[in-house]
């Protein structure tokens, strides 16, 4: 065989069998560093690191027995993808933060460019306040310059990277596969549309199948990429609630929707809030708790005019959609108003004006009261 370059070297540690990132960090602090003594050794070398069995060892004296490495690479290029080694500069910085950060992944898209990364998770069987939530959540988000990551699964995940694309943002999908692989089918046009405008990411060899185990280990990654994670939906035993623990083991900040208490997709979350997750009811609630993370223009003047005069001048937040801009006006001009007059005064159709207000409500802009009006949210 011939000498492997340094992310030949790490591509080959990551695709070999029973040698996980934790064993990768202590062979590396053994050979100083360096991967590629790791693969100069003989079996003694090997042995007195005292982390290996004869297995292992076996697997890296004859790792071209287990591990094709040029077909690997040639799949790679033809899917216009990398192999990213946490010693290369693209590598997330988030993620090498992580004490069982992975050895490398393979990308296909910007990975590099992100990092403003919030998670959004939740179930697979969900409600559709749970979807409509995650939507727009991750929508809010993506005008506000974050990237979205979730792990591209039906319900939520789906929802929110969709939010995110529909809002002109940038998106993450974080594979339990390799990234050859699309899962689940239906998803073909998403992970097409995510690996256009943001990234797909797993460190998973390509040609692997999502299985019990790879989903718990897609999940720290998830949970390592960013600087916090929204659970949206989910039970008390699902997928979701292994992130937001990995979150909490990494430092990572954890927000927790509410939900119904009689409604078996909010349990998780409930449970979450009662051990400390933070209450998630609008977007305004992650930067109270990582004010760092907001470096939007927080208020510019608008001028209220009343038959035809201005009276005030009335500071506002920074809107970027237009849609809701102009229904945040109607409310400050009307003081208070019900759906219907909104739809007819800006004349538009009511789905949007709804979903306008909802998320005028998730930011904190305006609120319902008890006899159904909206108004600005002082």
């Amino acid at each position: 065989m011939g000498i492997l370059s340094e992310n030949q070297a790490f591509m080959v540690l990551n695709a070999l069998p029973n040698i996980g990132p934790c064993t990768v960090k202590k062979l590396l602090s053994h050979f100083r560093g360096d991967v590629l003594r790791i693969f100069s050794a003989d079996a003694g070398q090997l042995r007195s690191t005292t982390v290996l069995d004869q297995q292992s060892i076996d697997s890296i004296m004859n790792h071209w027995r287990y591990f094709d490495l040029r077909r690997e690479e040639n799949e790679l290029a033809a899917l216009r993808g990398r192999f990213l080694n946490v010693n290369c500069d693209g590598y997330p910085t988030l993620l090498r933060e992580i004490p069982d950060a992975p050895i490398g992944v393979y990308t296909i898209g910007k990975i590099s460019n992100f990092s403003k990364n919030i998670a959004i998770v939740g179930s697979r069987t969900t409600t559709l306040y749970g979807l409509e939530t995650a939507r727009m959540l991750a929508m809010e988000l993506a005008r506000r310059g974050f990237c979205i990551v979730s792990g591209m699964a039906r319900g939520i995940d789906t929802f929110a990277h969709e939010g995110a694309l529909a809002a002109g943002g940038q998106t993450i999908a974080v594979l339990g596969n390799g990234i050859d692989i699309v899962y689940p089918v239906e998803n073909a046009t998403l992970y097409r549309r995510i690996s256009e405008r943001g990234a797909i990411i797993s460190e998973f060899t390509l040609g692997r199948r999502a299985d019990r185990q790879s989903f718990p280990i897609r999940n720290r990654l998830i949970a390592g990429l960013c600087h916090a994670v929204i659970v949206v939906e989910s039970d008390k035993f699902g997928g979701s609630m292994i992130t937001a623990r990995f979150a909490t083991e990494y430092g990572r900040h954890v927000f927790a929707v509410p939900g119904r208490i009689d409604q078996p997709s909010s349990a998780g979350c409930l449970a979450l809030i009662k051990d400390g997750a933070t209450m998630l009811t609008c977007v305004d609630d992650i930067f109270a708790d990582l004010p760092y993370l907001d470096d939007t223009p927080k208020q510019q003047v608008l001028r209220i005019s009343v038959d035809g005069e201005y009276v005030q001048s009335i500071k506002m937040p920074e809107i970027a959609c237009p849609i809701e801009r102009r229904i945040y006006e109607i409310l400050l001009r009307e003081k208070s108003a019900a759906i219907d007059s909104v739809v007819a005064i800006s004349e538009l159709p009511a789905n949007r004006v709804v979903n306008s207000l909802q998320m005028l409500e998730m930011r904190g802009l305006a609120k319902r009261r008890y006899d159904g009006l909206f108004e600005i949210r002082k």
